[in-house]
C-alpha cells in the first residue's frame, strides 16, 4: 500500500502536532543574556559546546579507525584466500599395481 499526505502548514503548527515543546522563550532568553554580556553564561556553553564537541570528534575517530580496520583485515584475508585456494582441476588418480599373481 502506498500513501501519499500532501498538508500546507506553518513550521509553528507542525511544532504542536508532533508534540514538541516551544523553545523559542528559552532562545530569547539566553540571546538577552548574551547580549546584556552575560560572560559566564557564555564561557559555560562555550566549554560544553567544546567537551560535546571534542567526545564526538573522539567516537568519530574511533569509528573510523574501527571499520578502517575492518576493511583492511577483509582485504587481506580475501588475498590469502584467492592465493592459498586450491585448484579446481582434478588429478586422475594412479593406480596401484596389484601384487596378487594370477593363476591360468
Amino acid at each position: 500500500m502506498k500513501v501519499h499526505l500532501e498538508l500546507e502548514i506553518e513550521p509553528e503548527e507542525l511544532r504542536r502536532l508532533v508534540g514538541l515543546p516551544d523553545m523559542q522563550p528559552i532562545w530569547d532568553s539566553v540571546q538577552k543574556r548574551i547580549t546584556e554580556g552575560d560572560t559566564e553564561m557564555v564561557q559555560q556553553i562555550a566549554k560544553t559546546a567544546f567537551t560535546e564537541g571534542m567526545k564526538t570528534l573522539d567516537m568519530t575517530t574511533r569509528l573510523l579507525k574501527t571499520v578502517s580496520g575492518l576493511a583492511t583485515k577483509r582485504d587481506s584475508e580475501s588475498k590469502t584466500q584467492t592465493k592459498a585456494k586450491p585448484s579446481t582441476r582434478k588429478t586422475p588418480a594412479k593406480r596401484r599395481a596389484s601384487s596378487a599373481k594370477t593363476s591360468d
